[in-house]
């Protein structure tokens, strides 16, 4: 089942996240990197700013400089791919989208991926301060560090955040040896998606692939469950989503026989001699570790999916 969410806008119209259509570069500077006008505020003999200040000024990008329509773009380039979990609530590695106060040259509200906070999980109104990665289409995310004082609750608007979507194609009897990785998952900011079927998987296509998950695990049994006479055909369209820079990753457990082809067999792929092998995690714990790594990978490294 495909899920999709409808987010509130700062201007309180409702509109569904599509994922990375359409989105402008932008003149984005890498963490811990100082800009150049941030260069040409100080110098070498202006003591008036304390190390810590120019420290800090390095490290995360300010809120005045990011614009509202950059905060869209960061919202696109994630849609079809969350689902809410609760509002008024952060978590780390989870998403959020949060209302900010009407102060000049910043925008009203701000999205990204949780870095850390102060106290840890929990409430908004218990929340001092926390930081935030500000996504983008060409380069690693920018920190961004929000106190209490700049959140509004006055808002119409809730704050919101948001579990990244999973996609887990399984047998019965693999989803029945997957189920405790749920709260592995769900503790990084995950939702899995769980489907034995295959229909779903084949109507994805060029055109309509930006509403499937980026993330899929997918196991050896499900796969040699499915038709012999749909083999082909899922052949190549497990080739045209990696293609199409989906993540799959292969659940085959090491105790399997050896008559039970994992998908790398299946599919060709050899290391050493194609460019793409699968990660073959063997449990639960395994699966649960590698879909967290490689969404890291995929997050601060946004050419991994062009």
């Amino acid at each position: 089942m495909t899920l999709e969410i409808s987010l509130q806008i700062p201007m309180t119209l409702p509109r569904v996240f599509r994922a990375g259509n359409g989105a402008s570069r932008q003149d984005f500077h890498w963490i811990g990197h100082t800009r150049d006008e941030d260069k040409e505020s100080s110098t070498p003999g202006d003591k008036s700013q304390k190390p810590q200040d120019q420290k800090r000024k390095q490290k995360y990008r300010q809120l005045t400089d990011i614009t509202l329509g950059e905060v869209e773009e960061a919202i696109k380039l994630f849609e079809h791919q969350l689902v809410p979990t609760q509002e008024n609530w952060i978590g780390r590695n989870t998403f959020c989208r949060l209302p900010l106060k009407r102060k000049h040259g910043q925008p009203p509200i701000i999205f990204g991926r949780v870095k850390t906070s102060f106290p840890t999980d929990g409430f908004l109104d218990n929340i001092e301060e926390m930081e935030l990665y500000f996504p983008s289409k060409y380069a690693a995310p920018d920190v961004v560090h929000i106190n209490r004082d700049e959140i509004s609750r006055k808002s119409q608007m809730q704050a919101q955040s948001y579990f990244v979507r999973v996609r887990v194609l399984t047998s019965a009897e693999e989803k029945a040896e997957l189920g405790e990785s749920i709260s592995m998952l769900s503790a990084n900011g995950f939702q899995p998606e769980f489907e034995t079927g295959y229909l779903d998987l084949l109507d994805m296509n060029e055109e309509n692939q930006s509403v499937y998950p980026l993330l899929y695990v997918i196991g050896s049994r499900w796969f040699g469950t499915m038709p012999e006479s749909i083999h082909a055909e899922l052949k190549a369209k497990l080739k045209e989503m990696i293609g199409w820079g989906r993540q799959v990753i292969n659940y085959h457990p090491e105790w399997l026989t050896h008559d039970v082809n994992t998908l790398n067999r299946a599919l060709g792929f050899k290391y050493g001699f194609t460019p793409v092998v699968l990660t073959e995690p063997g449990n639960a714990q395994e699966t649960a570790s590698i879909v967290a790594k490689t969404f890291e990978r995929m997050f601060h490294s946004p050419s991994v999916t062009k």
